[in-house]
């Protein structure tokens, strides 16, 4: 018998870890999907950011209409001083004298060539006016368009705040905060670290832009930058508060939800009360001075605004100061 020339076809091995591609697409589009669920969330962050907290701040807007508004004024001066020089040229010159005899041939050619003078310096005069009014006018049109746009965006902001839209734009921020937290503790995929960095990111913005603010008043809040376990942080300073405050959601992403206590009664600068559940927060950190299992309270963000409040919990493990004349206006000293 001739031998067969056919080949048998090599066994199909099967994948050493069944299911491991499906487990492997599974977890892309999971990983995809909560990338999907934050972007929405992320631009609408970047518009509010984008209208209400970035570019020319409305103290500045209003320091740069006010020197608008001086320029203005002191060119309308100016013009004015100029026209009423010209005018009077003009009177000292209005006089060309009566007309001379009809039969004076030089004497008429000399008052004409006056009359021409004198009408052509009142034409000058006439074509001066024309000139520095319309460039006053365009000046007042675009004082007018400035001091409108800046009208609108104040009014716009006031009503921003006066609504409570603020306050709950920055607990939104920090809700996102926490579950990007939560989902990278659980899942450290690159994109979502990128979303988390955007939101970190928008929280130093609104310091910056909550510092600047307060700096360009009379009476400022003192804010000072904190860290608050391993979350950067922007606190105002109450030295009458008795506790370290936070809002809910900071504690939420923190990852000490879990640790909040009973409900207790504080009390604020001025003997304002605030209730609030308590915690302890393993480390609080402003610059390099440093102090852990400090009792603090999460308390709603309506009543300690962006991160909270830096009270006594904290300060009482130092030696502090408010200098308003430095930077930083905080001065810690370790107490001995």
């Amino acid at each position: 018998m001739e031998a067969s020339t056919s080949r048998r076809k090599p066994p199909v091995m099967a994948h050493p870890f069944p299911g491991f591609r499906f487990c492997i697409a599974l977890a892309l589009v999971s990983a995809l999907q909560a990338q999907s669920a934050f972007q929405p969330r992320l631009a609408a962050m970047a518009a509010v950011m984008d209208r209400y907290y970035r570019g020319e701040s409305l103290e500045a807007a209003q320091r740069r209409v006010n020197a608008m508004v001086d320029s203005f004024n002191a060119r309308v001066e100016q013009r004015n001083g100029e026209m009423d020089a010209a005018r009077a040229r003009l009177d000292q010159d209005r006089s060309v004298g009566p007309p001379p005899a009809a039969t004076d041939e030089q004497g008429i050619r000399r008052f004409n060539e006056r009359v021409k003078a004198h009408n052509a310096a009142v034409a000058a005069f006439n074509e001066r006016v024309r000139t520095l009014d319309a460039g006053i006018e365009r000046a007042r049109a675009r004082m007018d368009a400035e001091e409108q746009a800046l009208k609108a965006r104040s009014q716009s902001f006031q009503a921003f705040q006066d609504q409570g839209r603020d306050v709950a734009f920055y607990t939104a921020v920090n809700q996102l905060l926490a579950e990007l937290r939560e989902a990278c503790r659980s899942r450290p995929d690159p994109d979502l670290l990128a979303a988390l960095g955007q939101v970190r990111g928008c929280r130093r913005e609104l310091a910056r832009w909550a510092g600047e603010r307060e700096e360009a008043q009379d009476n400022g809040l003192v804010l000072v930058d904190a860290v608050v376990g391993d979350e950067p942080c922007c606190f105002i300073v109450d030295t009458g508060a008795q506790r370290v405050c936070l809002p809910a959601e900071l504690i939420r992403a923190l990852g000490l939800t879990g640790s909040l206590g009973e409900e207790t009664t504080m009390t604020l600068a001025g003997g304002q009360k605030l209730r609030g559940r308590t915690i302890v927060l393993p480390r609080v950190a402003v610059g390099d001075k440093v102090a852990t299992e400090v009792a603090g309270s999460a308390v709603p963000a309506s009543e300690v605004g962006i991160d909270g409040l830096l009270g006594q919990t904290f300060l009482k493990h130092f030696v502090y100061t408010i200098d308003e004349a430095r930077p930083g206006k905080l001065i810690l000293v370790p107490r001995k």
